[in-house]
């Protein structure tokens, strides 16, 4: 399973909305109010990750074998 921690819209920022999670490098996301509260991941994306990256490392290799045959997905969520 792979995430991806987005930064706060334009409309979540003047909310005043803040990010409760951040990238700990690559696998883990922890909690910006409890650091001891983290989740495991296969891949962790940062806010700053550009499409391209992410389509290399997540989708890329899903689309290759859906194109030889097998049945497989990509599901994504915002």
């Amino acid at each position: 399973m792979m995430i991806f921690v987005a930064r706060t819209s334009e409309r979540e920022y003047n909310k005043g909305d803040e990010i409760a999670w951040y990238a700990d490098g690559d696998k883990i996301v922890r909690n910006e109010y409890n650091p001891a509260t983290a989740y495991a991941f296969d891949r962790v994306f940062g806010p700053h990750t550009v499409s391209d990256e992410v389509y290399e490392v997540l989708a890329k290799p899903v689309v290759k074998v859906a194109m030889e045959g097998v049945n497989d997905a990509v599901l994504t969520s915002t």
